[in-house]
């Protein structure tokens, strides 16, 4: 994987706190990901955190397009496991 690729992830560290995390993975010298930008405080749902990750993701997008003479590529996964009936009834 590129190292200038950001990730996007969502955790669920406590039943029904859901956090965004925008990761780049290490170039190797320290192993690991390194944390780019996360949510400041637990969110409702999976999809609400999903949803606010993909807009921090875009903002940094739009701020390096406006630097770059390429525009970045933006592109989102979504983990099934993880978004199947999550946030459905929270």
């Amino acid at each position: 994987m590129n190292p200038e690729t950001i990730e996007l992830i969502v955790d669920e560290p406590i039943a029904g706190h859901f956090y965004w995390i925008l990761q780049k993975h290490d170039d190797g010298k320290h192993g690991g990901s390194i944390v780019v930008e996360s949510s400041q405080g637990p969110m409702p749902s999976y999809s609400a955190a999903m949803m606010a990750g993909i807009a921090a993701l875009q903002r940094r997008a739009d701020a390096r397009n406006d630097a770059a003479a390429t525009p970045p590529i933006v592109t989102v996964r979504v983990d099934a496991r993880q978004a199947i009936g999550r946030g459905a009834g929270r």
